[in-house]
């Protein structure tokens, strides 16, 4: 009776243990996932703030035939002309450069344009990062449900007395009714999915700053000499 009582004792401590390792390796699966979601929500974040530079450029490109003829240079498409309309002129924004006025608006938009790209270039890292962090989740994901019978472990979790939670304090809280009825679907995890995260999304890819405005400074003559009461707005 006693060596029955002791197997007991022993098979009771091993599945209290299952359970404790099952949980601590959950909550870094969680925290990993909250990782994963911060680095996501920077991106869309980033990109967001991509389309409010490209609006600030379309505002400073003056007519809507400038956007497209530049932003068609830059490999882009025009920013939506609503959010051009709602855009302020960028005065202040970029240090100015030129004596005449043309040269001075070639100057706003040469460094509008070179901080388009930048942030590019920061959008495709940010991306890139969210992405490998992902993949690295979703290795964990995978490494934790080979690791845990969860069948096992739900039926366990099912099988306690309330009392005897109460007594023991696994983990050193109590388990609530609802932990109690988890099924084994709902103590594993699904892999992250790349679009629900919107990562799907591809960071913008303008061509370099030298060539577009090598190839832009007809296109910018042009506007200053066609339109120089709007261009002083900006100057």
């Amino acid at each position: 009776m006693a060596n029955e009582e002791f197997i007991q004792a022993l098979q009771q401590s091993v599945k209290q243990e299952i359970v404790q390792n099952y949980f601590r390796e959950r909550r870094i699966i969680e925290e990993e996932i909250v990782l994963v979601t911060e680095a996501a929500s920077a991106f869309l974040g980033g990109l967001a703030a991509w389309d409010r530079a490209a609006a600030l450029l379309g505002r400073a490109l003056l007519s809507a035939q400038g956007r497209k003829l530049f932003f068609a240079l830059a490999g882009l498409e025009p920013p939506d002309p609503r959010a051009v309309e709602l855009a302020a002129p960028a005065v202040g924004m970029r240090p100015i450069r030129g004596l005449t006025h043309a040269g001075r608006y070639q100057s706003l938009v040469a460094g509008l344009y070179q901080g388009l790209w930048e942030q590019a270039q920061e959008l495709k890292q940010e991306r890139q990062r969210a992405l490998d962090l992902l993949q690295e989740v979703n290795g964990d994901i995978r490494a934790f449900e080979a690791n845990h019978d969860l069948m096992g472990l739900a039926a366990y979790l099912r099988s306690l007395d309330p009392a005897e939670l109460q007594r023991r304090k696994i983990l050193g809280v109590n388990f609530t009714a609802a932990e109690r009825a988890l099924s084994a679907e709902a103590l594993s995890f699904k892999p992250l999915k790349v679009a629900a995260m919107g990562l799907d999304h591809e960071a913008p890819s303008p061509r370099p700053p030298r060539q577009v405005l090598a190839e832009a400074k007809d296109i910018l003559q042009g506007l200053a000499r066609e339109r120089p009461q709007e261009l002083r707005r900006f100057l």
